[in-house]
C-alpha cells in the first residue's frame, strides 16, 4: 500500500507558524528561517512550497482570515437577530481579529500585485457581511431605513481606521474606548433597534 501524502499537512503546518511569526516579529524582521523553525521543517521546505516571504505572508492571511470567518460567521449567523448578528462581527472584529497581519499585509500590497488583489478580497468579504446584516436588519424593521451601502462604509471605515490604531499601541487608543465609538456611532446610523451596550467578549 503506498504511502499516504501529507504535503498539505505540512504545508498548513508552514502557514500557521508563517503567520504567528509575522504577526509577532513583523515582516521586515522575519526570515525564512525563523519560519522553518517555528513550523519545524527546512528553509528549503519552505522555498518549495511558497515564493518567498511575500507569497507566504499572502497566504498565510488567507488562511487567518479564512479561520477567521468559519468561526465568526457562521456564529454570527446562528444569532436571533441582525443586531446580535452585528455584535458578534464587531466584537470578532476588534477583539480577535489579526490586524497587525493585515497591516503587514497591506504595506505588501503597495508594492506587489498579488498582496494587492489578496488585500481587496479579504477587505471586499468583510464589508459584503457587514453589508447583508445591515440590510437584513433593515428589512425586518429593526434598523432604520438607510443607504446600506453608505451606512456599511462608515462603520467598516470607522473600525478600519481606529483598529490598526491598536495593533500599533496608540498612546490613548484603547479597546474599549475604540468599542464604545463604534457602538455609538452605529446605534446613531442604525437607530434604536440597534443594542449598543458593552460587547460581552467570547473566545
Amino acid at each position: 500500500m503506498p504511502r499516504p501524502r501529507l504535503d498539505h499537512v505540512r504545508k498548513a503546518q508552514i502557514l500557521s507558524a508563517a503567520a504567528a511569526v509575522l504577526s509577532e516579529r513583523g515582516y521586515a524582521n522575519t526570515r525564512v528561517v525563523d519560519i522553518a523553525k517555528a513550523a519545524g521543517t527546512s528553509p528549503a521546505a519552505i522555498l518549495y512550497w511558497f515564493d518567498g516571504k511575500d507569497g507566504l505572508l499572502a497566504e498565510a492571511l488567507r488562511l487567518r482570515e479564512q479561520e477567521f470567518h468559519d468561526r465568526y460567521t457562521v456564529k454570527a449567523e446562528h444569532q436571533q437577530s441582525a443586531s446580535a448578528r452585528l455584535r458578534v462581527l464587531i466584537e470578532a472584529m476588534l477583539h480577535h481579529y489579526d490586524w497587525t497581519l493585515w497591516m503587514e499585509l497591506c504595506v505588501l500590497a503597495l508594492r506587489d500585485e498579488s498582496a494587492a488583489a489578496e488585500r481587496d478580497r479579504i477587505d471586499r468579504r468583510w464589508r459584503a457581511a457587514l453589508r447583508a446584516v445591515v440590510r437584513d436588519g433593515q428589512r425586518s424593521g429593526e434598523f432604520l431605513d438607510s443607504d446600506a451601502d453608505e451606512t456599511m462604509f462608515v462603520l467598516a471605515g470607522l473600525l478600519d481606521g481606529l483598529a490598526p490604531l491598536l495593533a500599533v499601541k496608540a498612546k490613548g487608543v484603547t479597546r474599549e474606548r475604540v468599542e464604545r465609538v463604534w457602538l455609538a456611532e452605529a446605534s446613531r446610523l442604525l437607530g434604536p433597534g440597534f443594542d449598543a451596550g458593552p460587547l460581552k467578549r467570547t473566545r
